[in-house]
């Protein structure tokens, strides 16, 4: 089998066998109340500071008096969340986040994991696209699409794709956003709620999924 610099077949589905594990995690495991992402151990790095971020102004009752906007600086990308929302674990500028709208089940939470150099990205979201349109057909899934934002080439620009799911057996319903930067940065960005409360949360969480913009 000829290689000529490329990843062989059998080190390709190596690499798609790893990226499964990694979306598996990320994106079957059902968020807790306050912490979707503690069946990843050391998933919630608190490290940098919130550096991109206005000074944090709390409304009567709890939660941000107005939409607030943070920025991720490692990886070129803000995000705004609602006023009525909090931060309940890590930082807007570290590798995992999440933010809840108080007294409601609506979430947003973010998680980066930085792969090895030569994993394939390009191939990768083509597979899993790929995939994803099948779920679409089974009624898994409501929609999947392509989704690249900035200049993919450089560090601030990212290629991926998105899902909304249709209601779930774990009871949560989410729109997730997958996406590898030019350093080979995974991303999940994910905006989530129960099920029976995300016919109520979808413009919402749509509108937070929407904000989201790199290279700016």
């Amino acid at each position: 089998m000829k290689t000529t610099g490329r990843l062989s077949e059998k080190n390709f589905t190596l690499w798609i066998t790893a990226l499964s594990v990694v979306c598996f995690l990320a994106v079957l495991a059902p968020p807790a109340s306050s912490a979707p992402w503690d069946v990843i151990p050391g998933a919630i790095q608190k490290g940098k500071s919130d550096a991109g971020a206005a000074p944090e102004k709390k409304a009567v009752g709890g939660g941000y008096a107005t939409p607030m906007t943070f920025k991720n600086t490692a990886r070129n990308f803000s995000y705004t969340i609602p006023a009525g929302w909090e931060k309940i674990q890590g930082e807007p500028d570290s590798e995992s986040v999440q933010f809840k709208k108080v007294g409601a089940s609506w979430g947003f939470t973010i998680h980066i994991t930085q792969m090895l150099p030569s994993f394939p990205r390009k191939a990768s979201v083509e597979a899993s696209l790929k995939s994803d349109r099948e779920r679409v057909q089974i009624k898994q899934l409501l929609e999947a699409k392509r989704r690249d934002d900035g200049d993919a080439k450089k560090k601030c620009g990212v290629i991926g794709w998105e899902i909304v799911e249709a209601p779930q057996k774990n009871g949560f319903q989410r729109i997730i956003w997958q996406a590898y930067d030019g350093e080979n940065f995974y991303m999940n960005l994910m905006a989530h709620s129960t099920n029976e409360d995300f016919a109520a949360a979808q413009p919402t969480l749509r509108e937070i999924m929407d904000s989201i913009t790199f290279c700016k």
